[in-house]
């Protein structure tokens, strides 16, 4: 019986150190601010894959223009007729 008592309290004061030491808590913090930049890298990384797509189509597909410049721009060819719908 005194020997679980005596493992408890050395358990709860291992603990206390641990969780008041101001080095753990920058430890811990550290990891997670390394996950976060891990995961804007990883986004960022994405975002360039697309990037790169797009700079392909532009460089070898001539559609490719002029359906991004229809799309983003909302510009119609000169021997279209626009039909405009009202909600």
């Amino acid at each position: 019986m005194k020997k679980i008592k005596i493992r408890y309290i050395i358990l709860l004061v291992l603990l206390l150190i641990l969780i008041f030491n101001e080095g753990n808590r920058t430890l811990v913090r550290r990891c997670f601010e390394i996950d976060k930049l891990n995961r804007s890298i990883k986004y960022a990384q994405y975002k360039n894959e697309l990037l790169k797509k797009r700079i392909y189509y532009f460089e070898n597909e001539p559609s490719y223009l002029e359906r991004m410049v229809r799309g983003e721009l909302n510009v119609a060819a000169s021997d279209e007729i626009e039909y405009r719908f009202n909600e």
